[in-house]
């Protein structure tokens, strides 16, 4: 199998690379704007609808008390010869206690949905884990792969072939220039064997020294 290089379309692997670092910054951009969306919705549902519909039930029955207290008025000025109508304080007192029950109930569906919307949010940050960490991580790696390999072949290209060859030399010794970085270190242990390796090899007994003579026995 020939070790050559067969390099068509070095811009195809630029415009690749720069597709993968848009979509990881798209990904993470939307992201990041769905997980402000999500704090400001707890934060909304936890704190602020709360504190508003106390502060709409402190007002609302004190509108039912006012209401209540001109009813009140108007039957105590009903006499035998004087009995002024209270229909009108009556329909107040009727809409303040309505609005007090709507207030009252719109704020036990904020207890109600506060739990659930946190629920929602866990699950959601659950689902979203494998894309996250795909666009934080392996994307970002496989950019600078990409980016090794085309630097690996730029340089492969400006290497002239040798005189009166046809094609170029073999890729693999550029390319282990600018991957090298990328390997993970070698041990110490590899290390020493690497050094032993390179050493001659101690000569074996068995080896037959070429200054003896010839053995006369004829081969079998």
């Amino acid at each position: 199998m020939s070790n050559q290089a067969d390099v068509r379309s070095i811009e195809q692997l630029k415009l690749f690379r720069s597709a993968l670092a848009v979509y990881s910054e798209d990904t993470m951009s939307a992201l990041g704007a769905v997980d402000m969306e999500a704090r400001r919705m707890v934060q909304w549902l936890q704190h602020d609808r709360p504190a508003y519909w106390r502060e709409q039930i402190k007002k609302r029955r004190e509108q039912v008390a006012a209401a209540k207290a001109e009813v009140f008025r108007r039957q105590l000025a009903k006499t035998a010869h004087n009995s002024p109508s209270f229909s009108e304080q009556k329909e107040i007192l009727r809409q303040a206690e309505a609005s007090l029950q709507e207030a009252e109930m719109r704020a036990a569906m904020v207890r109600k949905w506060e739990p659930i919307l946190r629920q929602a949010i866990l699950e959601y940050h659950g689902s979203i884990r494998r894309i996250k960490d795909l666009a934080s991580g392996d994307i970002p790696r496989a950019s600078l792969r990409l980016e090794r390999i085309i630097e690996a072949l730029e340089a492969y290209l400006r290497v002239s072939p040798p005189s009166g060859a046809g094609t170029l030399p073999p890729l693999d010794p550029i390319a282990d220039t600018f991957f090298q970085d990328a390997d993970e270190p070698s041990t110490d242990a590899e290390a020493d064997t690497s050094e032993s390796g390179s050493a001659s090899p101690p000569a074996d007994e068995s080896t037959v020294d070429d200054s003896s003579p010839p053995s006369s026995e004829p081969a079998h």
